[in-house]
């Protein structure tokens, strides 16, 4: 199974030589009675060894950490490692946001429109949708929260690429390589503990966070049925010379209609519209509430897997990486078997 990621190949062959090597020195320690070489040999030996067992160990919980994982990630990124897994729900939360993003834009696009609109009646103007600034603001702003959630998600996965692509092709088998060798043993085994933090359990802490997905699915659905919704569609230019066609529109959008407190035509086309038994109701100010509650949901949920989670993870990497690099560093030999 080891034979099947990147980079164990030479650290297989790294191990096989060491073993080769430190069975030369034991012969030639017994044969011509030098005991020192025939210790450091058997030391050596039981180096490699142990750098065997931890290629076994590291590839067993590879896979038995990735099978974990997958019954708490997104049912299209269950498959692979974890670091895989990782990879493949990042990508599906960028594309996500970026959805989020373009419905973000549609909806200030919308309230540009009637923010901006003014019934001149001679004598004086009425701005029926003025107050629609604050709203205005408010998306503004969680638009450029939205681009700082997509810039760090796709920072964290770049970073998840790298690791993917080194923590086994190169960080693991350079650390096997200098954990083989008495001099460099300390960097090895950080090398090493690096390599095992940064591929299973920096991912691994991330993923148990719940994900902003179905919030931020929410949110696009909600944004959707806005900007969707015929009776929030601008007034055509045609029209706008029909006061009561403008008239008509903003008693709609003004929720009169569904509240039964009007008794215009458009009203009375609009209830007839609806099917039978119908809930649908047709409120501007309600459903931009509505769309700015999902969206500040949304975006807590995304910074939260953004920002909150890889750090959380990071501290814990750290602390693991620490204690492993200090274990795998020091001499286990002939005397901490005793010892033990």
């Amino acid at each position: 199974m080891a034979e099947d990621f990147a980079g164990m190949g030479i650290a297989i062959i790294v191990v096989t030589a060491s073993i080769v090597l430190a069975g030369i020195l034991i012969g030639i320690g017994r044969a011509f009675g030098y005991k020192r070489i025939e210790y450091f040999g058997i030391e050596e030996l039981i180096q490699s060894v142990i750098n065997a067992a931890l290629i076994g160990s590291f590839v067993a919980v590879i896979g038995l950490i990735g099978t974990a994982s997958s019954s708490i990630t997104l049912a299209g990124c269950s498959q692979g490692s974890v670091i895989d897994q990782l990879i493949c729900t990042l990508s599906t939360t960028s594309d996500l946001l970026f959805g989020l993003f373009q419905q973000m834009v549609q909806v200030l696009d919308l309230l540009g429109y009637y923010q901006g609109l003014s019934l001149d009646f001679g004598a004086f103007s009425v701005s029926p949708f003025g107050n629609l600034a604050s709203v205005s603001s408010t998306l503004s702003a969680q638009l450029l929260s939205l681009d700082l959630a997509m810039m760090l998600i796709e920072l964290n996965r770049q970073m998840a690429l790298f690791v993917s692509q080194n923590a086994l092709a190169l960080i693991f088998p350079i650390g096997l390589v200098l954990r083989t060798v008495f001099a460099t043993r300390k960097v090895g085994g950080f090398l090493i503990a690096l390599a095992v933090g940064l591929y299973i359990f920096y991912p691994a802490f991330v993923l148990i966070f719940p994900g902003p997905q179905a919030e931020i699915n929410a949110s696009i659905t909600a944004m959707g049925q806005l900007t969707n919704n015929s009776y929030y569609a601008p007034v055509p230019v045609i029209d706008l010379n029909d006061n009561y066609a403008i008239a008509g529109k903003l008693d709609i959008m003004s929720g009169r209609c569904s509240q039964n407190l009007s008794n215009t035509s458009a009203c009375q086309d609009f209830i007839n519209a609806l099917p039978q038994n119908s809930t649908a109701t047709a409120d501007f100010s309600s459903d931009l509430t509505l769309v700015v509650q999902r969206n500040t949901t949304a975006l807590s949920k995304s910074l939260l897997y953004a920002v909150i989670a890889p750090l959380f993870s990071l501290l814990l990497t750290i602390v693991f990486v620490k204690e492993l690099g200090s274990l795998l560093g020091s001499e286990i030999g002939i005397k901490t078997v005793a010892s033990i």
